[in-house]
């Protein structure tokens, strides 16, 4: 689902204090991400993860509120911190929606 403008400048402020936050986080570990994400004020009931994949900690955030249709993924590793914000509506999780590489 396309993003409205007002989503994707909410998107772009959400990546960054989330990449700012995790910036010094050496060899992460899902428990460390967790912490960091609830200190930004991100509550456990819209943070899915985080948990390891390989190398990377991976974590999906559910922003969708009043009709809304925000959802962020992002992956951590001691090195970069990557987010990517996609829209999904509100018949789905945040999770099940598909989206091309």
């Amino acid at each position: 689902m396309e993003l409205s403008p007002v989503e994707k400048c909410d998107a772009r402020i959400h990546t960054r204090r989330i990449t700012k936050a995790l910036k010094d986080t050496a060899d992460p570990t899902p428990g460390q991400v967790g912490d960091v994400l609830r200190g930004l004020g991100y509550i456990d009931e819209r943070v899915h993860g985080p948990q390891r994949s390989g190398e990377r900690v991976e974590f999906t955030l559910d922003l969708r509120v009043m009709g809304g249709q925000l959802c962020l993924s992002g992956g951590v590793t001691d090195a970069r911190t990557v987010v990517e914000p996609y829209g999904a509506s509100e018949e789905v999780s945040c999770l099940d929606v598909r989206r091309r590489e």
